[in-house]
């Protein structure tokens, strides 16, 4: 398959830059939770949970419509008896791997420019377990890179719907016309777009952060 071609943006015309945060900024593996599963006798966990794909019960975690007990419970009784709801709790957590190494200089970059809103799908069992392992390390200066996070399980509305869009612009003061969604899936910058922001497309499996930022013209922006 042939690397997707990046286009220049027009960095000036932005105000606001809204960031997606895993698969972005944090780096995660789907398979690390899928095969911690299949260790709790809960094969072919994949189906149900992949990358821009998701089953209902993920959903609901995701817009705070269940509880964690509740998710926790519901996964444990697919599994192996005996299984805990801790050991669901680690490997649900699995695919957590860390902030990846050019994070921190990128929005160091960036927060010099723009006003950054950071926009994650999550929940709140990933939540926690992310914001203690970034808090208690020297990447604490991550949360003060931005205005405001925003989490799907706490707004109650996820990606790429429209209307999560459109909380977020309206809760935290976005003008759409002047916001670009920075997001891993596709599906979401549609949803950006439909919404009347602005959205570019990071995938990172083709393009490192560096060949992404040269391709998209931020090199250029700051040079100018």
């Amino acid at each position: 398959m042939p690397t997707p071609a990046l286009f220049p943006i027009d960095w000036h015309q932005f105000h606001h830059i809204v960031l997606d945060f895993g698969g972005v900024l944090y780096e995660i593996d789907h398979k690390r939770t899928a095969e911690a599963f299949a260790q709790l006798g809960l094969p072919h966990f994949e189906k149900e949970f992949r990358h821009g794909q998701q089953g209902d019960l993920f959903n609901a975690l995701e817009t705070g419509e269940i509880e964690e007990r509740e998710f926790l419970s519901e996964l444990r009784s697919q599994c192996s008896g005996g299984t805990t709801l801790e050991e669901v709790r680690h490997a649900w957590n699995a695919l957590l791997i860390g902030l990846r190494p050019e994070t921190m200089p990128w929005l160091n970059s960036l927060q010099r420019h723009f006003d950054l809103v950071l926009f994650s799908n999550t929940n709140s069992i990933h939540a926690s377990h992310f914001e203690e392992q970034i808090l208690t390390s020297k990447q604490n200066l991550f949360p003060k890179s931005f205005r405001q996070l925003v989490y799907s399980h706490r707004l109650g509305h996820r990606k790429p719907q429209v209307r999560a869009f459109e909380e977020v612009a309206s809760q935290f003061d976005l003008n759409p016309t002047k916001t670009l969604l920075i997001d891993d899936t596709q599906a979401n910058v549609a949803g950006a777009i439909n919404a009347g922001w602005s959205g570019v497309h990071l995938d990172l499996e083709a393009h490192s952060i560096t060949q992404f930022l040269r391709g998209v013209g931020y090199e250029d922006f700051l040079n100018s």
